[in-house]
């Protein structure tokens, strides 16, 4: 497979070309969605939003009259999106915005009337992150006019690219043979990311943790030398991961950029080539998925008549 990764500036500069709806003004946004779909919610925290914001991944929501819904699947047929769509919906939620490639959700949206953004097809969830928070990014902005620089997305790849290769090559290098833990603070959603990311990609374990409440128990396992050795890695964002990176000898990696748009698109590209490379030097096959799909049709099938 070629480096999906490579297409990143591609797939915003697109996205950044599309519209998106007005919805007028929202006193309260709430994100469903759900791995590769749920982690550009998690990343729009990254920002001050001026109202409640709450990410929520499973079947259960808590949410009202006042809330707008951003519902989120890229296949369009993740049950607990789906689920929790229709919950939402009986607690009085009548302001909903689709983003799919698709299927159940998308034929629901146009029955619904809700407005809703099309992602490309054919490719997996997880490597049309730019489309999914380039989106977002453009409806917050509508919803409420805080005026974020879209094009900084686009920016962040591509002036990073050049240095996100070198680290990604030395940073698999060093995962390879050990367990990452990935840790961080203000940026946690990017040590998720990083985490999700060589789990698919590269289908091998990996872990993420939040500072500082990692500093009251976590910590202690490097105290120990284990037949099998973790490989702490380190987001920092204040003197205290910075120093807890250096008690446990964590690799380090600081964001590349101040602005907030550039900091997510730069490392969520740094995550992609990281996980495709580790695969690489595994021998796998970064797109290929064994047991999710499996997963996915168990729990469609837990919830079936639910949905239907």
């Amino acid at each position: 497979m070629n480096n999906i990764y490579e297409r990143w500036a591609d797939f915003f500069s697109d996205a950044l070309n599309s519209q998106v709806h007005e919805l007028g003004k929202s006193e309260k946004i709430a994100y469903f969605g759900i791995g590769g779909s749920g982690i550009p919610g998690e990343a729009l925290k990254l920002l001050s939003l001026p109202v409640p914001y709450e990410v929520f991944r499973g079947y259960k929501v808590k949410v009202d009259e006042k809330t707008t819904v951003f519902a989120v699947s890229y296949s369009g047929n993740t049950t607990e999106t789906l689920v929790a769509l229709k919950e939402a919906e009986r607690q009085g939620v009548r302001k909903v915005v689709i983003i799919t490639s698709g299927g159940k959700l998308l034929e629901y949206a146009k029955a619904k009337g809700y407005p809703f953004l099309i992602l490309p097809r054919g490719l997996q969830t997880r490597y049309v992150f730019p489309y999914i928070f380039t989106y977002l990014i453009k409806l917050i902005n509508n919803t409420l006019g805080v005026g974020y620089k879209e094009r900084e997305l686009l920016e962040g790849v591509t002036e990073s690219q050049a240095k996100v290769k070198e680290i990604a090559t030395d940073l698999a290098s060093k995962i390879k043979g050990k367990i990452p833990v990935f840790y961080a603070s203000d940026l946690l959603p990017i040590a998720e990311r990083f985490k999700q990311e060589v789990n698919e990609n590269a289908k091998y374990p990996a872990f993420f943790s939040q500072l500082p409440e990692a500093n009251h128990n976590e910590i202690e396992l490097y105290s120990e030398n284990y037949p099998f050795h973790f490989q702490p890695v380190v987001f920092p964002s204040d003197i205290i991961d910075e120093k807890t990176a250096e008690l446990i000898n964590a690799i380090t990696i600081r964001p590349f950029y101040s602005s907030p748009l550039k900091i997510i698109s730069s490392m969520f590209l740094l995550a992609g080539f990281t996980s495709v490379k580790l695969a690489e030097l595994m021998g796998l096959k970064p797109e290929e998925l064994r047991l999710i799909p499996k997963i996915r049709e168990i729990t469609y099938k837990a919830f079936e008549r639910e949905l239907s």
